[in-house]
Parts: C-alpha cells; structure tokens; sequence
C-alpha cells in the first residue's frame, strides 16, 4: 500500500487509519477506508478522549457493536476487563485474531444482535461502563444495559449523521450515483439518545450530548469517490467517475469539503440519580 498524504487523520484515534496497513480490515470489518484530513476538534477524537477519562484499571466496559475489535483492543489496555459484542459472528472471529496477535488478554468477543430481549452470558450488575462508537441507536440495548450495569454505570456514544454532516455546495456536480441525498441534523440523531430514555418510568439520565461540526477535506479524487461510493464501490467503479471527479476537485482549487458532524453523548444509567 502507498503510505498515506501528510495530516492524513491526525487527529483521529489510531485505529481508525489501520486499514491502511492491515488489508484484512478492509475485507472483513467495518472500516472508513479513505484518505482525507479531518480537523482537530471532530467528534471521533473527543468521543475516544471522554471513554478515556471513564477508564479505570477495575472497569469492567461492555463494547457495543465492537466490529472487528480494534477498538476493544485499545480499551482492553486501560480497564480490568472488556467484553466486545456484535450481531456479525465473521467480524469477531477477526477481532479475536486482532486480540491475539496483540497479546490483549482480557478481551472477549460474543455475537449478540442488539435487541431489547437478547440474551447475554454476563452477570446482572456487572458493567461499569458501555461504549457504543457508531453502534446501534440506545433503545435497541438499553433494557439489557440497565440489568447488567454496576450502580453509577455510564454509557457513552458516538453517532454519525449519515454520508456527511451537510449537503455541499458541489453535490448537484458530481455524477448522479455518487451524488448525496439525505443527512440527518441534530435533532433528529439527539432523538435517537432521548426517546430511548422517555416514558412514565425513569431509564437513565441523559447527563450530556455534544454536537461536533468540523471539516474534512479531499484533494485526491480517488479519496473522494471511495468516500461517496462507500460500499457500492464495485458497482461504482473509479474509472467510470475519475474524469469527472479530477475536473470537479480542480474547479475549486484543489481541495473538497464535506463537514464532518458527530453526536457524542452520555447516559447515567443510575436511575436513583
């Protein structure tokens, strides 16, 4: 693989450019596998530094929607235990090879579809801390996060808000198949956070959500069709497109747009708080 462009993810969490020297990632997990540069202040890194500062050598982390497990593998370094569940038995089968090769010891995987009644093979108030980065919406596992949760249990978690934050100014110019339709704002990507939460009983407090809005930009071409194609790249393939995208990049001086938009969010689970 060629190396990466300089800036490319600084300010990113590591794992998240990993694809870049691991080709298995890109074949069997859940990666964002394009080159762009991401400003400082994005939700990715401030979601990553706010699970940080909930760690402790005895906290115990429940990874929901772990995928390949790269980022369970991170956590597994600053807790005493972390469990990585995923609906997907063929991305935890990667994450323990990825756990294995790593030496990471107290990390274990298990498939569980996050649903209101699945079943998992984990003690009643057991958990301290749940992750959810980019995983399913809170009212998909939150009956079974209230069970297993320690008093004074914390879920965090990250949402995108769809293919980009904001519709650009250059989305009529791109080639139809590529073009962006609809993003979600901030109500709406909050609305997935509080109506979990809502009812006639207390399920947890929402005890803070934060909206990060930064640019990311693209002056590869190439970048930017893998970035618009996502996982319709065989049916959209580079050549087709790559006259049109080079002239696209060039007519606004070399370098592309898209805002970069994260929900980060915090739930107290401890419902007598």
């Amino acid at each position: 693989m060629t190396e990466p462009a300089a800036g490319f993810l600084d300010s990113y969490p590591v794992d998240l450019a990993e694809w870049e020297h691991d080709d298995r990632l890109d074949v069997r997990g859940f990666t964002h596998p394009w080159r762009s540069q991401v400003a400082p202040g994005n939700g990715e890194a401030f979601f990553d530094a706010l699970v940080h500062a909930h760690l402790r050598p005895e906290t115990a982390v429940l990874d929901v929607g772990c995928g390949h497990g790269a980022y369970t593998c991170r956590l597994a370094g600053s807790c005493r235990r972390v469990v990585g569940v995923d609906r997907d038995p063929g991305v935890l089968a990667l994450a323990r090879e990825l756990a294995a090769e790593r030496g990471v010891s107290n990390a274990d995987f298990a498939v569980l579809t996050a649903e209101p009644g699945a079943e998992i093979d984990l003690p009643d108030q057991s958990v301290d801390l749940f992750v959810c980065r980019r995983g399913p919406v809170l009212a998909r596992w939150l009956a079974w996060a209230e069970r297993l949760g320690r008093p004074g249990a914390v879920a965090l978690g990250v949402h995108p808000t769809g293919p980009a934050g904001a519709i650009p100014p250059w989305n009529a110019e791109l080639p139809e198949p590529l073009r962006l339709g609809r993003v979600f704002d901030y109500a709406e990507v909050r609305s997935w956070v509080t109506e979990a939460l809502a009812g006639p009983e207390p399920r947890g407090r929402l005890d803070g959500c934060w909206w990060l809005d930064v640019p990311e930009y693209f002056d590869d071409p190439e970048q930017l069709h893998r970035r618009l194609a996502g996982s319709r790249r065989a049916e959209i393939p580079y050549p087709a497109v790559k006259r049109e995208l080079s002239a696209l990049v060039e007519r606004y001086g070399g370098q592309l747009e898209l805002r970069h938009c994260r929900l980060v969010w915090k739930v107290a689970l401890d419902r007598t708080g």
